[in-house]
Order: structure tokens, then sequence, then C-alpha cells
């Protein structure tokens, strides 16, 4: 198949080409089959074998922009994309692997700036069951896709035999195995998810449609069962004694899993002593356990807006790992020795036994660093924290000052009633609280990264990529057509410019053309730096409950402190890597949308009760029908129609306006200046 002069066969005449026996002949599929899930071989048309021809035929993961025009970017290199027009798809849908042919020829006439190709196979169906609105034809049955992006309906070939049809309700359907000769999407209709228009249900088929993990399996949680609650002397065996260390966890108003706690004190020569503990989760949980290899697959808890999908079993995640207070737990501590300037004059980790003294939340420490109220923070930690929160300043300022990237994107919270639905949308604040505790946990990820690295053992880091060329340059437009001048391809520039904006209604869109043309940072076996922090190397260490690379980390580090073997092998490395990267990936999207879904539906009821507005909202982009505005409160974004504007509009720009319409199935509103005519009406899911 090396030889230049090979064409693609089927399997048959690969047979006849190399003169198998009968024996041969049988062992000839698997063989091929084994060297197409390696990369060493595709399938191409009609069921026939060659080498990935770099250039032609590319494999990669298939994902769906807005308008359903597919793009597979290439698994051996990132930097190339292929676009694939919406009638090309074949049955291929979004997540699933796929084997493209590349033709950099125009398309319909029109030259596209990527080339554009053709599905050829799907090798994996990565989101095997979708969800969508059922619906009756004259007939057949078929059903409505809930993912935007996709514009196919899906024909109804059976279901499941519990499953009862009813028009109008969200279902899941399992898609049907991928053939060269199917030209509609089609699947089995395997569970009612019920009636649309309820966050719980929406969020349901949210679920269902990314493929996300809710039961655990029997044999973990038979597992969880039986971790003991109580330690024992050999528990304690080679630990340090913290529990008279007066340490405290940091964290949401609502979180449920509390993964660290903190302590530091000042030293007569002026430098500091810091202690990070971290749940030790890598005692409960050994490698290759039915509870490791479900955390392995979760990869990490989902935040959903009424739900967590946590990456361990609830005993674990809320009760015997968890850091609560005043119960001794099992830990794992870094301890920092900072001089008077901050700078590390040594670090060591070690397990220990810790007692947290209280559980703080970031609003009531908040309240307390803006002198608003103490009444949150117990009167026997006032001192710290505040010592603490100076201290985390100045590390903070000296980060920013190194090259990391000084900016933080606002997020919502939304509070909910008994039955899932929104009572109302707040932006989180807090941001001298959380500051506090992300220092720490970045002083304890780096020491731990440290060790790591000069061990040589084979470990996970986690590293961001300087953006490319070409980043750099799309980031320069959007900057200037948003007026900042004096931009150079730096972090210290790109923080002179969020300097400028901060505290102005530019702050937001200016941190998001820089957020947009940054790489995303990931998991890797390989040491490299992270750009958006400025240091190298860098792990995470500090979330075992909830994120499983931290978990490995933890083990790995174990191995190191006891002169022990290296736990797992530079291909295991790689593969948990990828993997987590994957899934990180994919939480994020669950989570994203799940507050979309909560937030339309929170917008399409106001609407319903004739409440639009006005509220204050920022411009925040261009597109070809008017102007994307982002209201201040919620962050939710709606079209402003050019028609409807009556002067003129830019970036960054205040506005009032007020609610016009809601399109609930593609999570869409459109505004009206709130000086304008009534609202024309409420939008419902599409009927083709």
């Amino acid at each position: 198949m090396q030889s230049p002069n090979y064409r693609p066969v089927s399997r048959k005449d690969l047979a006849r080409l190399l003169d198998l026996d009968i024996e041969d002949r049988r062992r000839l599929n698997s063989v091929l089959r084994e060297l197409e899930a390696a990369g060493e071989l595709m399938r191409v048309r009609k069921n026939r074998w060659a080498r990935p021809a770099r250039g032609r035929w590319i494999r990669g993961l298939l994902t769906l922009d807005i308008r359903g025009t597919g793009v597979v970017v290439d698994d051996q290199d990132p930097a190339a994309r292929v676009r694939i027009p919406r009638e090309l798809l074949g049955t291929a849908v979004e997540g699933d692997r796929v084997v493209v042919e590349c033709d950099r020829r125009q398309h319909r006439g029109r030259a596209v700036g990527d080339p554009f190709g053709r599905v050829l196979r799907v090798l994996e169906r990565t989101r095997p069951v979708t969800a969508g609105l059922l619906r009756r034809a004259h007939r057949y049955w078929y059903v409505i896709p809930t993912d935007p992006h996709e514009a196919r309906n899906i024909y109804v070939t059976g279901a499941s035999e519990s499953v009862e049809f009813v028009e109008d309700h969200l279902v899941a359907v399992e898609l049907a195995p991928w053939r060269p000769d199917a030209h509609r999407l089609e699947g089995v209709v395997v569970e009612d998810l019920g009636p649309p228009g309820t966050p719980a249900v929406e969020i349901q088929a949210l679920i269902r449609r990314l493929g996300l993990a809710m039961e655990f399996p029997q044999d973990a949680l038979r597992e969880a069962m039986h971790v003991p609650r109580e330690f024992s002397a050999k528990d304690l065996e080679g630990r340090r004694d913290h529990r008279d260390q007066e340490c405290f966890t940091l964290d949401p108003s609502d979180a449920r899993d509390f993964d660290d706690a903190v302590y530091a004190e000042r030293r007569a020569d002026g430098g500091w002593d810091v202690y990070v503990h971290i749940a030790d989760v890598a005692h409960y949980v050994p490698a290759g356990s039915a509870i490791d290899r479900e955390a392995f697959q979760r990869g990490t808890s989902v935040y959903l807006v009424d739900r967590a999908l946590t990456m361990l079993p609830p005993e674990l995640t809320t009760d015997i790992c968890s850091l609560k207070p005043e119960k001794d737990r099992l830990s794992h501590t870094v301890h920092v020795r900072l001089d008077s300037v901050l700078s590390v004059v040594e670090a060591h980790t070690y397990p220990s036994i810790i007692r947290s003294r209280a559980r703080l939340n970031y609003d009531d420490v908040q309240a307390f660093l803006m002198g608003q109220s103490d009444a949150g923070v117990p009167a026997d930690l006032r001192e710290r924290v505040r010592e603490l929160f100076g201290l985390t300043s100045q590390l903070r300022r000296r980060r920013i000052e190194a090259g990391a990237l000084a900016f933080t994107m606002p997020e919502v919270r939304c509070e909910l009633d008994n039955v899932g639905r929104i009572l109302a949308i707040r932006r989180r604040g807090a941001d001298e609280a959380y500051s506090l505790i992300e220092e720490l946990m970045l002083l304890a990820n780096c020491a731990v990264a440290r060790r790591l690295w000069k061990s040589r053992y084979p470990a996970i880091y986690r590293i961001h990529e300087e953006p490319d060329a070409r980043q750099w340059e799309a980031m320069e437009t959007e900057l200037w057509d948003l007026g900042q001048r004096g931009f150079e391809p730096d972090p210290h520039a790109l923080n002179r410019i969020l300097a400028a904006v901060a505290g102005s209604p530019r702050e937001h869109i200016v941190a998001l053309a820089i957020l947009r043309n940054l790489k995303r940072a990931q998991y890797s076996a390989d040491c490299q730096p992270h750009f958006g922090l400025a240091v190298r190397p860098y792990t995470h260490f500090t979330s075992p409950i909830r994120r499983y690379p931290d978990l490995v980390v933890h083990r790995v580090l174990r191995a190191i402190e006891n002169h022990q073997p290296p736990p797992l092998s530079r291909a295991a490395a790689e593969a948990i890597a990828e993997h987590s990267s994957q899934m990180e990936r994919l939480a994020d999207e669950a989570e994203r949308e799940s507050v979309e879904i909560s937030r339309i539906e929170y917008y399409d009821r106001l609407l319903h009760q004739g409440d639009v507005g006005p509220w204050e909202g920022i411009v925040v982009d261009r597109i070809r029908k008017g102007w994307i505005v982002e209201l201040v409160d919620t962050l939710q974004r709606g079209l402003l129609a050019d028609v409807l504007v009556r002067k003129p509009l830019s970036p960054g720009q205040a506005i009032s306006v007020r609610l016009a319409r809601v399109d609930t199935h593609r999570k869409w509103v459109d505004f009206a200046p709130a000086d304008g005519e009534r609202p024309a009406g409420r939008g419902h899911h599409r009927t083709r």
C-alpha cells in the first residue's frame, strides 16, 4: 500500500493480491479494522482500502455550525480544517468521527477559505442517541432534533417496547448505524421524555442528546456503599496531622462538594507558610476499580442549572471525600514557603489529616472584604481572611506582571423554584473572594507540576498554547473594530488594553474579542507552557472530586513521594489526557446550553405575562440583519433588527431595549428599542 503505484482496492482484491489462503483471508478483515482504528488505513469509496493520503483524505470529529454546515479538524494536523456542505454530509451527525475526502475546487461556483469535502464514512457515532420533537406525517412519524445545528429531520423506523408515540412530545432517538447507501437519517424512539416547554424536560433532552451519564453502574454503587466512613490506624500511617490548623473551605453558596481547604500564616521574617489541603480521593478510589472506570468515562462532573451529574457516586462526592466543616478528613497537602517578596522558597507535598473550621462562601466573604457585613465570616477567622486577601492580591499582581492574562468573564446564577423554573437571574459577583481562593489553587498546582516534571514520571499537565498567526491577526482586527489601539501579539499589550476598558461598557466585549481568538486549554502528557497563566509547568491537582486528571495526578504524586514505580505509562497518560479534554468540552457545552434553556423559558414566561422590560443592554456585535445586544444583568443575547434602529450604533454602546419575540426552539430572542412599538409575538418549535 505504500507503493506509489498502489490504487485503493476492496478487501477481496487485497486478499487476491496478497495470495492469501482461506485461513488468512478470514483474519484479514480484523487486521484491516485494527489498522483502521489505529489510523494507519482508511476505507474510501466502495469499501476500498488505502493509506491516509495527506491532503486528500482526513479523519476527524464532525461539528456543525448554526447553518448546518459541517467542519472537520484533521486528527493529524489540528491546523487543517475541512468544511462539509450540508448536502455532502450523508447521514453523518454532530460528534461523529468521520473520514472526509477533500476537494480544493470551488463548491457551486463559490471559493471558500478552507477546503471543502464530502463525508466518505462514519467511523464511530460518539453520540448514538439524540433527542427531538416527535411529529406525525400522513404515513410515518419523524423527529425534529432539538439541536439547533441539525437541520435534518429523523425518520422513525420503530420504538422500544415500553414507548408509546405521543405527538409533540420530546423523545430520545437511537440513530441507525451509518450505511454508505443511506440517504436519510433514521432512528428508533427509545424514550418518551415528556411535553416540551419546561426546563426539566428540555434539560433531560439535552442530557440524552449529548450522551451524558446519569445513573451509576451497579458495581460502582456497590463499591461506594462499602467504602469505610471511619479511619483505621493504618489509614493514618505516614500522615501529618494538621487538625490543629484553623483552615477553612471557600466555595459558591450552592456548592455540595468541597475539594480544598486553605490556611496561611505569616512568619517573623516577613515570609509566608501557605497550606493547601486537597481531598485525598485517591485513597478511596483505587486505580482500576469500578468507581475509577466510571470516573474515567465521565471525565468530569457536569453542573447543569437544575442538577449535578457528578464524576463520583454521591457517597464520596458529598460526604466521605468532601472536606466538611468540623469533620476529620483525609487530605493531600501542598505546603509552600514564600519569602518576604512572595517568591517560592520551597514546596513540599505529603498525605495529611485535617479538620476544617468553617465552610465559607464567596458572597459572604465578598461582603466582608468590601466592609458591608461580617456576619458570614466567623469572628475567629476574620483577621486571617483579611490577611489572606492581602497576600493573594499581591500574588495576582505578580502573576499579571509576569504576563498572565488579566481578565475574568462574567457568569450568571439562576435561582430556581421547587419545580426547576427560574425565579431570578443574577450576575455572579464576588470577584475578590473568588480571586482569593483561585490564587492559592494556582500556587498549589504550580508546586505539584514542578514536582511531577522533576520526577520525569509520566503524568498529566494542563497546557495552553499561544495563539497562532491567524488568531493574532483576527484578534487585532476585532480589537481595532472596537476602537482599541496599541495592539501587539503579546500578553502585556493585551493586559494594557484590558486595563484601559476596565469598568466600562466595552470591558466584556473586548475580553470576548481576545478570548474568541485564543486556543483552548487542554490536558496533555507533554509538559508545555500555559500561555494564559504565563507558567510552565502547570497541572490540575486541586479538584479530584470533580476532575479525573486531578485524581490521576494525586496517584502519580503519591508514587513519587513513596519512591514507587510510575503508576501509569506514557501511552496511558496520553489517552487519559485526550479523553479528559473531550469530556471537558462536552461538559462546558452542556452547562452553557442548560443555562440557555432555562433562560429562554424565563424570558418566554415574562413575554407571556407582558413583562417586556425595558432592560439595559450593551451592543456586542454586528450581523447581516442587525445588531446583537446583550442584557447587562442576565447576559441574554438577542437581535435588534436594523429596521427598528433609528440612530447609529456601535459595539460597546449602552442601549435600553425591551423584549419583542422569543424563539423557544432556536433559543433566541428579538429585542426592540425601549421606545419602539409593542412586541410582535412569541416563537415556537419549528414545524418542518
